[in-house]
């Protein structure tokens, strides 16, 4: 596959020889050249690699946050470099030094170079070298290579001796704040100091290892029946009540706990880790800051869903197993089809409806959601355009995932499918979630100045359900507040709250000129917006489902025949 950056036979001779895995990727993140280095790691020959996405090396031992901060300084910086675990095509999972580097190709679309050494004990003893260290240099802790020997003996002498191994595995929440908003030299001490508390609660023949930037692991050999796992995480919940001092700072931290036992969870340290990982991504999962949960069978059948259904998601955008439907946004009283907003939907080839809610936050974690997102864009400026030369010019609403945001070039895929279709940037919208403005540190506010400037709408979907503060609100350059169903809901139970939702939607209308309310569906809820608000826009039930693109055109003609009449 001839690849739009310059190569000689001399440079393709050294990508063969030298012994760090190397991967080649365009925008998309197909996987255009590997070296022999990456198939003697991986276990992936070029061309079972070649085609595919990286993805097929993910170990689901990092969050959804890890790969999105790894593309934003990848996206600003150009580059990125750390530590990061990932799979072998056995199954096995390994650490590996990466670094990634952006290249520009001579065709002006960007490509991504990625170099990786594996930091795994046997391969570093095949190679002659030392590339690990036995202890972490920043905390004095075992590192993650001490710990997984540790953890491998300990279930071995427990196998023997009828006795059980407890594995803790301990993140500490919403770390990143702190290196942000105190300086990573703050955030190292706040690191060292939680490693003298956690080592200070483990026993002489308990193991204490720091196994990520903000991850740490207790390893504890115990009788059965004893109570020492519990009484563990109990005084790791109680040691993160009181606030860490750094200079004259103090901080405030939680930590999330995830626990497994051998032999009632796991039969080997491998068992124990994942396990563990899967307790704590539950945690995680729940918003459960400064909880803690142990792993069970429902867990490992729920990761292995999960699991499948990743894949039949894959399987799905193969098949074209996807599609769009679009619900109407009608002006109150009904008396015009303003917009619609275009919505994701999956039938699989048996006929089965799969929920948005179950595959959307999956395609999110996994990221696939920006190559769905990409399409979803694509389809709907298509669908729009055809609606506008048939006479029916609508604002057509498209949800932007923080995925496509954070790790995807948003706005040069905004300007080439507008291109491409030909449809008008000012009738388009993208709508975003207000707690997606909670995480902003300017890449927001960047990316829609542009956005706006190419004359895209930018709307804030489920207002009044985030944390965004109403001086960010009051800042970020937007057009349309679509005012969540929660409040609509609330009309109908008390005056109370219908007074709330009133103040809302009243903000809402004198911060913008487009108010949107959804989730609308009795004839009471409307009476209590207030007919008389005719500046307002109605989306919901109350008008119309969501429905096919075709069945779009009839909708609006019924609407003017129920205006003319």
């Amino acid at each position: 596959m001839s690849v739009p950056i310059k190569t000689d036979h001399l440079a393709s001779a050294i990508l063969q020889e030298i012994t760090e895995g190397v991967t080649l990727t365009d925008d998309r993140g197909t996987i255009l050249e590997v070296n022999d280095a990456f198939s003697a790691i991986t276990g992936y020959s070029s061309a079972e690699a070649i085609g595919q996405n990286p993805r097929i090396l993910k170990s689901h031992h990092h969050d959804d946050q890890f790969y999105i901060s790894m593309w934003e300084d990848i996206r600003f910086s150009g580059r990125w470099a750390g530590e990061i675990w990932n799979r072998r095509k056995d199954g096995e999972v390994y650490p590996e030094w990466l670094c990634i580097r952006k290249i520009p190709g001579t065709d002006g679309r960007d490509y991504f170079l990625a170099v990786f050494s594996d930091l795994s004990r046997m391969r570093s003893r095949l190679e002659g070298r030392t590339l690990h260290r036995s202890q972490d240099p920043l905390t004095g802790l075992a590192d993650r290579f001490v710990l997984m020997e540790r953890i491998a003996l300990s279930v071995d002498q427990a196998r023997k001796s009828d006795t059980s191994v407890g594995l803790l595995v301990v993140n500490l929440d919403r770390f990143k704040d702190v290196n942000d908003g105190l300086g990573y030299l703050a955030g190292d001490r706040v690191l060292r100091e939680v490693a003298v508390r956690l080592r200070a609660l483990a026993e002489d023949n308990e193991l204490v290892a720091r196994v990520g930037s903000d991850e740490f692991a207790l390893v504890v050999p115990h009788e059965k029946g004893s109570g020492r796992v519990n009484l563990l995480v109990r005084s790791i919940c109680h040691l993160f009540r009181h606030p860490i001092s750094v200079g004259d700072i103090k901080v405030d931290l939680s930590a999330s706990v995830g626990i497994s036992n051998y032999p009632e969870d796991a039969s080997d340290g491998d068992g124990l880790i994942r396990n563990a990982g899967l307790a704590l991504h539950r945690v995680k999962r729940e918003a459960l800051r400064g909880g803690y949960a142990l792993f069970t069978e429902e867990m490992d059948l729920e990761a292995r869903r999960r699991s499948s259904l990743e894949q039949d998601i894959l399987s799905a955008m193969e098949k074209g197993e996807f599609f769009l439907q679009y619900q109407p946004q009608v002006t109150m009283g009904g008396r015009s089809v303003v917009g619609v907003e275009a919505l994701l939907r999956w039938r699989r080839q048996g006929g089965e409806i799969v929920p948005p809610n179950e595959f959307i936050p999956l395609a999110e974690e996994t990221g696939t959601m920006a190559r769905l997102g990409r399409w979803i864009l694509t389809d709907a400026c298509s669908q729009g355009e055809t609606w506008r030369k048939a006479g029916y010019d609508l604002k057509l609403s498209v949800n932007i995932s923080p995925v496509q945001i954070y790790g995807d070039d948003l706005f040069q895929s905004v300007q080439s499918t507008l291109q491409e279709t030909g449809f008008p940037a000012e009738r388009l919208v993208l709508e975003i979630t207000e707690n997606t403005l909670r995480d902003d540190r300017g890449r927001l506010s960047s990316v829609f100045r542009s956005l706006r400037d190419l004359g895209v709408k930018v709307a804030i979907d489920d207002f009044g359900t985030g944390y965004s503060s109403f001086d960010f609100i009051r800042n970020f350059a937007f057009d349309t507040l679509k005012i969540d169903r929660s409040f609509v809901l609330d009309l109908e139970r008390s005056a109370r709250n219908a007074a709330v939702a009133d103040s809302i939607i009243q903000m809402a209308r004198n911060l913008v000129k487009d108010v949107v309310i959804e989730g609308v569906e009795t004839e009471g809820q409307i009476g209590r917006i207030g007919k008389e608000r005719q500046d307002l826009v109605i989306q919901g039930f109350f008008y119309s489902r969501p429905l096919d693109p075709q069945l779009i055109p009839p909708f609006i003609e019924s609407i003017k025949g129920q205006e003319a009449q």
